[in-house]
């Protein structure tokens, strides 16, 4: 605008320029211009303006005053000015005034810049809102579609089918477990299929069939929308699917289908496991207690009486000791089946443990067909038992019971049954008892008697008597047999005939046994050295695994040497886990124990025994010495033949039970080595024993003759 003007103007004269000033004039003109625009757009504040329209200030001033610096004027009088003349004081005040003007017009732009920044910040930060909440959405729709993905993946993945539908019965989702389910094609996965054209399919593909698939139908007609069921639906190929239903908030329902099937089926086989037996498949006590509450209660409405019949197999525990427990447990499966086949449909059959079976039965004559029960069972039980690579041949004992007469609840009955067999076992073998009061009594005395065995050993109750061994052919003792007594408080002297079987039956014979073993050998340490000391061996004993520590500590606490303890055994203790048997005997054997087989000839197995343990002596039983002076020829001479084969088989021979000088002289004449018996000695105290033995006594005492140690 300057320099235009400037080439406007006319002048008597010639206008010349500095091209140095202008170049500055310019230079000055842009750089606060700059500056200006700079500060205005950078600071909104007041002080930016002011120093904005300063810089403009500047900028205008600088240039024009410099520009006017770089203009020379050469004045030429032969040049006129035709243009027309302005006096300096008008010029002044146009020159102010335009410069004012330009002053307010770069206020004004300054102004309205900074109103138009103002408002490009809201539209800036309306923008800024704008993006933040698009992508705020953008993240919410992600969100939803990964929610969505999650909520496929779950339900797509449960192991139950589920369905949800709306208030029209309209299908709103199902999963791919549900469509598996009821084999549903896809057409009818789309929301918004009628529930009524699923179950049309179900129908149609033959999933649910005759009463299950009307009566699902009649139940989803009748049942409300907003209605909370619970059901179990059977499918035609066996399947069980329990279907729960849950109304939702606005109506509708959602759906849960659950396959049961296998779980049924374990529940079923849990429940049969516990109620019948593993290795027979037979009911076992649990389930035959069900049985008899329910049968009780028929009886009690007016119905028939109930046989109970309680089986105990005989000579069970000889096959499994000696054939093994796998031939035990094909023999007990062949005896169950047997038993079935005895049996009316209205009969049950259980196994209670081991070899011991109950049958139960509606009767109305008790003891015809009780008996006639019992019979039929002992005969099939008594045939031979084919077991593959064994026969065996066994039979039963059998106790009977009958409701309500002789007990109104299953454990009467189940107890005076197990009492009648208790009864039958004490017969024999293959016999059956019925229940009498008197048998109840019975028990409760051997309860009380077992209670009192139990009080004496505390209570030291017990003691031994000692009988003398007779060397016969000095005719002094050669040892003693410790025999056990029992001094009960009320009842006074109670043989071992009464209590030793019942001690051997509940196992107090363990105990007892060990008490014995230390008592006879302490007692022993106080005779002479030559003098040996025979102590009983239970079969039950030997089921022990401490027995031959026991032996071990009788010995080192009482001092003895081992050759001094004589052990009797009869042929039982070897019938029952033989090997085990042999084993303990060969060990004390070795320790120097003395070991005697008592009851020679009275077992089928004595020749073998013999020939398979090296025994010390053997003891000849007291029927063989009674039979030496029978009347019966044949019974002497089997009773000679008995004791002379036990002589010549060269080992020490013990005769029991020598009541009469005949059967000392026949023994005697036999060359038995050693007699035991009445005639010669009556069992005596300790204090007798050490009386008549101790080293101070006369000789003469010590070798008093068979006959007088009889008086």
């Amino acid at each position: 605008m300057h320099y235009l003007g400037m080439w406007a103007l006319e002048v008597p004269g010639y206008v010349t320029w500095s091209l140095d000033l202008v170049l500055v004039s310019i230079g000055l003109g842009i750089f606060f211009s700059s500056a200006a625009l700079a500060i205005a757009l950078g600071h909104k504040e007041n002080w930016g303006t002011l120093a904005a329209a300063l810089m403009l200030t500047l900028a205008i001033v600088s240039h024009h005053f410099t520009a006017m610096g770089a203009v020379q004027i050469v004045p030429d009088p032969t040049q006129t000015s035709h243009t027309l003349s302005l006096s300096p004081g008008f010029l002044a005040l146009a020159i102010a005034g335009v410069a004012l003007s330009v002053l307010g017009m770069s206020l004004i732009g300054v102004l309205a810049d900074r109103r138009l920044a103002s408002r490009t910040s809201q539209f800036e930060e309306i923008i800024n809102q704008l993006s933040v909440a698009r992508q705020q959405v953008e993240r919410s729709q992600r969100e939803l579609q990964e929610q969505k993905l999650r909520l496929d993946t779950a339900i797509n993945h449960m192991g139950e089918g589920l369905c949800m539908f709306d208030a029209e019965k309209r299908l709103v989702v199902c999963n791919a477990r549900y469509a598996e389910m009821y084999r549903l094609p896809p057409e009818l996965l789309r929301a918004g299929t009628p529930h009524r054209e699923i179950i049309q399919h179900r129908i149609a593909t033959g999933i649910l069939k005759g009463e299950a698939a009307q009566q699902l139908v009649s139940t989803i007609n009748a049942l409300p929308v907003n209605a909370t069921a619970s059901r179990i639906d059977e499918f035609a190929d066996g399947r069980l699917i329990c279907v729960t239903r849950q109304p939702m908030a606005g109506g509708g329902w959602v759906a849960t289908h659950l396959d049961v099937t296998e779980q049924r089926r374990s529940e079923a086989r849990i429940i049969h496991m516990a109620q019948h037996d593993a290795l027979t498949d037979l009911p076992n006590r649990v389930r035959l207690r069900v049985r008899m509450e329910h049968a009780l209660a028929i009886i009690r409405e007016g119905g028939s009486g109930l046989a109970v019949l309680m089986l105990d197999l005989d000579r069970f525990k000889e096959v499994n000791d000696t054939l093994g427990h796998p031939t035990g447990d094909k023999l007990l499966q062949a005896v169950a089946a047997r038993l079935l086949e005895c049996i009316r449909d209205t009969a049950l059959i259980a196994r209670l443990g081991g070899d011991e079976f109950a049958v139960i039965d509606y009767v109305t004559n008790p003891v015809v067909e009780a008996t006639a029960l019992a019979e039929k069972i002992s005969h099939a039980l008594c045939e031979p038992f084919d077991l593959g690579d064994h026969r065996v041949t066994i039979g039963t004992s059998i106790g009977i019971a009958i409701a309500p007469r002789d007990g109104t609840s299953p454990d009467e009955i189940l107890k005076s049954a197990d009492l009648a067999l208790y009864s039958a076992k004490s017969g024999g073998r293959g016999a059956f008892r019925f229940f009498e009061p008197e048998l109840d009594q019975l028990m409760r005395a051997r309860r009380n008697l077992e209670r009192d065995m139990r009080d004496a050993l505390a209570k030291g109750e017990f003691e031994l008597h000692y009988q003398p061994i007779v060397n016969v052919a000095s005719g002094e003792p050669s040892g003693f047999e410790a025999l056990l007594r029992w001094h009960h408080p009320q009842r006074g002297l109670v043989m071992p005939a009464d209590f030793i079987p019942l001690a051997e039956e509940t196992g107090l014979i363990v105990p007892l046994g060990e008490w014995v073993l230390k008592a006879a050998c302490a007692e022993a340490a106080k005779w002479p050295t030559d003098l040996r000391i025979a102590v009983n061996l239970s079969p039950a004993q030997f089921r022990s695994k401490e027995l031959v520590s026991i032996i071990v500590a009788a010995l080192a606490n009482s001092g003895i040497a081992p050759q001094r303890l004589e052990l009797e055994v009869t042929e039982t203790v070897t019938m029952h886990d033989s090997e085990a048997v042999f084993a303990a005997l060969d060990q004390l054997h070795k320790l120097g124990v003395r070991i005697a087989l008592d009851d020679f000839g009275t077992g089928y197995s004595s020749l073998s025994l013999l020939q398979r343990f090296p025994f010390d002596k053997i003891k000849i039983d007291r029927s063989f010495v009674n039979a030496l002076s029978d009347a019966k020829e044949e019974s002497r001479l089997i009773a000679r033949a008995v004791v002379r084969f036990a002589v010549n088989l060269g080992r020490t021979t013990t005769a029991e039970g020598v009541e009469t000088e005949e059967q000392l002289e026949i023994l005697h004449a036999e060359a038995c080595t050693e007699m035991q018996g009445y005639y010669l000695g009556r069992p005596m105290t300790g204090a007798s024993v050490l009386s008549m033995v101790r080293p101070q006594a006369q000789p003469a005492r010590r070798r008093k003759s068979a006959r007088s140690m009889a008086h």
